[in-house]
């Protein structure tokens, strides 16, 4: 028996939506405005499509839980994520002048991490299915750089050579300016031997640098970044932004709004993707709870040779110890780039601040509808909103918020 049903809307995380007696039913990979059928299997077909569908581009879509949006229509789907920032804002009574959507198409993600696991004589390695923990064994990925592709066989046997019987295996893979850096974590103690034919692989393939478990296995050269003027070496596995291109349009909105500033403070700064821009026009305090992220950052600096205005850093944890009222004072401008948690505790101080200019990035629009109101409460006016697409195909959105008083 198959059920009939109509798709009226897209939810949060891009399934379908239709309305039953029993409330909203999810069904993923369906538009809205289409007629599918549901068998008792679960099985779903399109009976009626939808003008917006289109051919995925990978063979591995609806099976890897990578991607949840090949099968949209582009300019369908930028509408749809760009509405997501103005749903959740609405939500909070807010309504900006939203700016368009920035977006950034495949073969461009330079930071992804794979999973392998052993299984009877081989290895998977891939993504999870969606929903699951089993792992799609994936031979190709589009969204991915090509420098990355190029190496997919070479990093299964990496993950051949170091995976255990029993732990999940997780490879963090960045492509910077000048090759790929790889961040092994196998979470066991690595025999001697294994250690030594990891380290062949990677001098054989040219990697910049191959960690296990954070510790340095090999490093070919120092891997970099450049971000403005200086270069950043990141520590193994550390986070970057996914996008090159989505890094620098974020960037580029942060500095513009903060350029007339002489004193600014970067919060959540990371290894500086902010910071060492910023450093072009003002002093910057730059604060940041991980230390590695911070001694990159800092030793990019440095390296500059003077071409930069001071950066100073501080570790130290915002969301147990946000930067105070008082402490803000000698800032006439602040960044800020949190986690998914968002900056409540932080913007509830920068709310009783006299600071002129905020900039407010976000990879979460539930959080930041909610802190841009704690902010706009305390006498901000908000200027825009623009919604950066970084991770395409999927539902997560980033956007930067501009505020003054």
């Amino acid at each position: 028996m198959t059920n009939e049903y109509h798709i009226t809307r897209l939810g949060a995380l891009g399934d379908g939506m239709a309305e039953t007696a029993h409330g909203p039913k999810h069904l993923p990979f369906t538009l809205p405005g289409e007629t599918v059928g549901v068998g008792a299997d679960g099985a779903v077909e399109i009976i009626a499509p939808s003008p917006d569908r289109v051919t995925a581009i990978c063979r591995h879509f609806g099976t890897c839980g990578g991607c949840q949006m090949q099968h949209m229509r582009r300019e369908a789907y930028l509408d749809w994520k760009r509405d997501l920032v103005t749903q959740a804002l609405a939500r909070e009574g807010i309504a900006p002048p939203m700016q368009p959507i920035a977006g950034f198409g495949e073969g461009l993600r330079r930071r992804v991490v794979f999973t392998a696991i052993r299984a009877g004589n081989g290895i998977l390695f891939g993504f999870s299915r969606k929903g699951s923990n089993r792992i799609v064994d994936i031979g190709e990925c589009p969204v991915l750089m090509p420098a990355i592709v190029a190496k997919l066989k070479s990093l299964k046997r990496l993950s051949a050579i170091l995976a255990t019987r029993k732990d999940v295996m997780k490879i963090t893979v960045l492509a910077c300016s000048n090759g790929l850096d790889i961040s092994a974590n196998n979470g066991s103690v690595t025999p001697e031997k294994a250690r030594m034919e990891a380290i062949s692989l990677a001098a054989s393939e040219g990697f910049a640098r191959l960690s296990l478990n954070g510790e340095t296995l090999i490093e070919t050269w120092r891997p970099v970044l450049e971000t403005g003027l200086a270069q950043v070496s990141p520590p193994p596995g550390a986070f970057v932004q996914a996008v090159e291109g989505a890094e620098l349009a974020m960037a580029s909105l942060v500095v513009a709004h903060l350029s007339d500033c002489k004193s600014v403070a970067d919060l959540f700064c990371g290894q500086g993707a902010f910071a060492l821009r910023l450093a072009r026009n003002a002093a910057v305090h730059a604060v940041e709870s991980e230390a590695a992220a911070l001694a990159a950052l800092d030793r990019a600096w440095r390296e500059t040779g003077g071409r930069l205005k001071q950066v100073t850093t501080e570790r130290r944890d915002l969301f147990r110890r946000p930067v105070m009222a008082a402490e803000l004072k000698r800032f006439d401008g602040v960044a800020f780039d949190p986690p998914r948690a968002g900056a409540e505790a932080q913007c509830r101080e920068l709310a009783k601040s006299a600071v002129k200019r905020i900039a407010a990035v976000s990879c979460n629009a539930k959080t930041l509808a909610r802190d841009l109101r704690i902010l706009v409460d305390g006498g901000y006016r908000l200027l825009s909103v623009t919604p950066i697409d970084q991770f395409v195909f999927t539902p997560h959105v980033e956007a930067v918020a501009l505020l003054e008083r």
